[in-house]
């Protein structure tokens, strides 16, 4: 079984945390835990201290690109 993701252990991507463009690095993948419409969606914890541990972010709200987070608001 092969399970694919969006994104992957390592990998640097952009988030929002506390209303802040902020860049991170992808430190767990956590597959099809949230149900989204009749599609399971992937969380992923991020590596670092954002206001707490490292947060968890659903798919939806990560991005490849610091333009793509902005174009996205």
């Amino acid at each position: 079984m092969k399970i694919e993701t969006k994104y992957d252990p390592d990998e640097t991507v952009w988030v929002m945390v506390e209303n802040k463009v902020k860049e991170a690095i992808i430190y767990e993948v956590i597959p099809g835990t949230r149900l989204k419409g009749l599609k399971y969606s992937d969380t992923y914890s991020i590596k670092g201290s954002y206001g707490g541990s490292g947060p968890t972010f659903y798919e939806d709200k990560i991005f490849k690109t610091k333009e793509e987070l902005l174009n996205s608001l």
